[in-house]
């Protein structure tokens, strides 16, 4: 349940891999698109996302505009974010320079050959195309990474793009959960989606983030997450077209050092006694020690045991092996007793979880 994009291992235990979605923040400028790139890498970004568009590839001329987007017409709305392919070289360049693997949405079937020749690390399909077969095929036959987006699917349809990724031939899968609303209305982002998909598919998951609460990234990683994606801008109020679901550079690192943060603190799953906390057995738990002098082979009963700091001696949970039998030494009040007087070898003085 592992994926490799660009040079980072992508699954359970691996550090977040955060995804800085450039988008369309651009606005059709290359330039703010490689300043994007360097402020993602400035803040810790794994990888930079394009929205790979071709207007006429895309849209009706008289498809209604979403629910979060203003324009009179669609068509000339997605014409002004074009980019080449010159334009997608050279900000696969730098991102490759900044040490940031490159990826795209393709909205077009002809984008995906573009973006096998500009070598784009993965492939990832809009939540809006999760039911556009042919797009699927198309990316899933290149053999890159491909990540699917969610938003407005359940699990049947999730089954089914899956199902079309892997008769295509993708062996590299990963889903991220997603709510399509710009932003998110607090309360409706349904994070434990997260944790149905990896339990019902088994591949990486992870989170296209389009609400406002930075506390969404560790609990991805809590909820078993290894993917996160979150729009980015160059400033708060830069006028971007996905502001309101975007985060400066001081967001973006914040978001991911708060992810490191909880990923390490969720540790590895195991029940185990901790080098950290392994100092503290000897002087936290108890021994059994004797409450009176007893002589070489008297009763030892109940009430000549007591379990005290240090467990320097036979441990506590061992009072009943105690109970009733002659003691095979001389044992002075206040000394602890041995795992010898409870007739065993004299090992393993101290009791290590």
């Amino acid at each position: 349940m592992r994926i490799d994009i660009g040079s980072r291992f992508v699954g359970p235990n691996c550090p977040l891999f955060v995804v800085a979605e450039i988008g369309l923040n651009h606005g059709g400028s290359v330039d703010r698109a490689l300043d994007l790139v360097d402020a993602a890498a400035a803040a810790g970004a794994s990888a930079i996302k394009l929205q790979t568009i071709q207007a006429d590839r895309l849209v009706a001329p008289a498809c209604p505009a979403p629910a979060h987007v203003t324009a009179r017409s669609l068509s000339e709305f997605f014409a002004s974010f074009e980019l080449d392919e010159d334009a997608h070289r050279r900000i696969a360049q730098r991102a490759r320079e900044r040490g940031l693997a490159f990826m795209s949405t393709p909205f077009y079937e002809e984008a995906v050959d573009m973006l096998v020749r500009l070598d784009c690390d993965a492939i990832k399909i809009a939540s809006g195309d999760i039911t556009h077969a042919r797009l699927i095929e198309r990316a899933a036959a290149t053999g890159r990474p491909l990540i699917l987006s969610t938003g407005m699917s359940d699990l049947g349809e999730i089954a089914d793009a899956v199902s079309v990724a892997r008769s295509a031939g993708a062996r590299q899968i990963a889903l991220l959960h997603c709510v399509s609303a710009y932003p998110v209305p607090a309360g409706s982002e349904n994070l434990r989606a997260i944790a149905e998909l990896g339990r019902v598919f088994n591949l990486p998951v992870g989170l296209s983030d389009h609400g406002t609460d930075p506390l969404a990234a560790p609990l991805v990683v809590a909820l078993g997450g290894s993917l996160y994606e979150k729009h980015v801008v160059l400033s708060s109020g830069d006028g971007a077209i996905d502001q309101d679901v975007s985060v400066d550079p001081a967001g973006l690192a914040n978001l991911v050092a708060m992810a490191e943060r909880a990923r390490r603190a969720l540790g590895a799953g195991r029940k185990t006694c901790l080098p950290a906390e392994a100092v503290n057995v000897t002087a936290s738990r108890r021994a059994l020690y004797a409450t009176r002098d007893l002589a070489a082979g008297d009763v030892i009963t109940a009430d000549a045991i007591r379990a005290l700091r240090p467990a320097t001696g036979l441990s506590a949970r061992r009072w009943r092996d105690l109970v009733s039998r002659p003691a095979p030494r001389a044992i002075q009040a206040g000394t602890a007793f041995l795992e010898t007087d409870a007739g065993g070898s004299h090992e393993a003085l101290v009791e290590v979880a």
